[in-house]
Parts: structure tokens; sequence; C-alpha cells
């Protein structure tokens, strides 16, 4: 297929990737203009604004930082809008708020311009393998047509609703994320601070009802190893929990567990915005003056997901 994606960045460039491994003819945009000659020497071709990239691909893909990116990208005076033709689709990856991209898709609309919502989850390593989780928002009709493209990026694409719930759901799933990432460090460090070890903590709890995936996954393969390898930062998290709080708000719903967490992550991005966002529990370590670490060695990579598919074969 004929694709153009705008946004080279952790998740963007992976998917660029990845489409081009699978055959597809790929025109890509960045503002980074180093990035774009990598992604020339893979194969890609560049287009010079998104205007040139519309006007060469009646598909586009956008994974950019916020929605207000994506508004200038799509509707600016040199944006998309100005080169698409008729019958053309923007297939937006952002994690975005779903307000501004139900007004985009207004436009789009009335210019004869299909557009779905479709961000992403799973992280880099699964964007490389082409196993992504997408949540889409928009018209059946158009979710069919790009489908065979969502099939290269990801092996869990659901529909969820109308244009615009695909950014809902997906707020809604990183403030999980992040309860869950805060709660379980802050649990560990209690433990820690009683004389226990960390990863003894973590074997009882996953074998037990506090599991996560934070406590099954990311904690074992990021912090108590001190990898805290960046590929979702802080920064990222923080406006992710912001978008869910403001959809509570603008539905007068309290949400008082997630304004806490909402809090914690702000003194994440004091902290450090642009470490990985597993470095949240640095910064519960930092208020309860201890480590979260391991004492013996954790184990080969290989050793570490044995002992998750284990966890999982006993639910």
């Amino acid at each position: 297929m004929k694709v153009g994606l705008i946004g080279l960045g952790n998740m963007g460039g992976r998917i660029a990737k990845r489409l081009l491994q699978e055959g597809n003819r790929i025109s890509i945009y960045d503002k980074n203009p180093q990035i774009i000659q990598e992604f020339v020497a893979y194969g890609a071709e560049a287009a010079t604004n998104p205007q040139a990239l519309a006007a060469k691909n009646e598909i586009i893909i956008t994974v950019l930082p916020n929605a207000e990116i994506v508004k200038e990208v799509v509707l600016g005076n040199e944006g998309l809008i100005k080169g698409f033709k008729p019958g053309s689709t923007l297939i937006e990856m952002t994690t975005s708020l779903p307000e501004v991209t139900r007004d985009i898709g207004k436009v789009l609309y009335e210019n004869g311009i299909s557009i779905i919502d479709a961000p992403i989850s799973g992280g880099v390593k699964k964007a490389e393998t082409g196993e992504l989780s997408i949540m889409v928002g928009g018209e059946e009709a158009v979710f069919s047509r790009v489908l065979p493209i969502l099939n290269q990026i990801g092996t869990t694409i659901i529909l969820v609703g109308e244009l615009g719930a695909g950014h809902t759901i997906k707020a809604i799933n990183n403030l999980l994320c992040a309860t869950t990432l805060g709660i379980t460090a802050e649990a560990l460090a209690l433990g820690v601070k009683m004389g226990l070890d960390p990863e003894k903590m973590l074997k009882v709890i996953n074998n037990s009802s506090g599991r996560s995936h934070s406590s099954e996954v990311k904690f074992p393969q990021q912090v108590l190893n001190r990898k805290f390898e960046v590929g979702f930062t802080i920064d990222l998290m923080y406006k992710d929990i912001s978008i869910a709080l403001s959809l509570a708000q603008d539905q007068d719903l309290p949400l008082g567990i997630s304004e806490a967490v909402l809090q914690l992550w702000k003194k994440g991005v004091t902290y450090g915005g642009d470490l990985d966002h597993t470095a949240i529990a640095k910064v519960v370590e930092q208020m309860a003056g201890v480590e979260i670490k391991s004492t013996e060695k954790i184990g080969t990579d290989e050793e570490i997901s044995q002992f998750i598919d284990l966890q999982g074969q006993r639910k």
C-alpha cells in the first residue's frame, strides 16, 4: 500500500519501519530533518511539508505529541487539508483530546475526507513487532477500509465507538496504567521500609490479588534492575492523565483517586519529565527514602519472560 506518515518519534518511527518491512510504499514528514534522512535511507520518500505529503497519498497516519500539534498539522497553512483529495483518509494515532479530534473530523468531512482516531498501546517493543493494541473511533466503513494497514501494526484492533471514542478509552487506559505504577511503587516502598525484599514481594503480589501489568512486567523489567529505558516519558503520561481528568470534569464526575494520581505525576514532571514513565518509582523512592531494587541477580530477560509467562498460565 501507499501510505504517508507524520511523526517519527519513539512510536511513529517504529510504525513507519514496520510498514516498510511489510512492503508498503511509505512517504514521511517530521520536523527533524536528520530523522527524515534516516528514514530515506531505510527506503521511505520524504515530503517537504504535510500538504505535500497529503498530495501524494490517499491515506495518512499521524503520530504526534499532542492535540494542538495535530490540529496545526491537519488544518494549518501547510496542513494536510491543503493537499488532501476527496476520498482521502486520516488515521490519527496520537493520544489526543476527543473534542479536538471531532472538531478536525467535522472540517475534514465537509471536504469529503474520512478520519478515524486510532491511538495505540503496547510500547516500543510491540510497535517493532507489529503487536500493538489499537483502539479505534469512527465509521465502520472507514475502519474496514483501513483495517489491512492496522493489521500490519497491531494484533488487537477494536472499533470502540464513534469518532473520538478511541482517544477517550486511550486516556482512560493510561489513567489506569499510571495508577497501578504509582500504587505499586508506594506498596513496594512501604515493604522495603519494613525490611522486606522487593523481588520477593513482587513474587507474592504476582500470585495474589494485587497483581497488575505494572507489577508483573514493568517493575521486574524496568524498576528492580534500574533500567528505566525510555519508551514513553513521564511528560506524556502526565498529559494523558490530564486528558482523562478533563473528560471527567466535563461530565461533572468527581474522581478523587485519579486527582491524587495526577498530583504524583505532576511531581514526576518536576523530577524529570523526559525520563521513562517507569521512573515514577524514583519519585516515590525519593519521598520514602528507600530504593526499590533487586538485592540479588534478577535473571536474564529470558528467565524474566518465563516467570511472567508462568504467572499468566496460573491465572
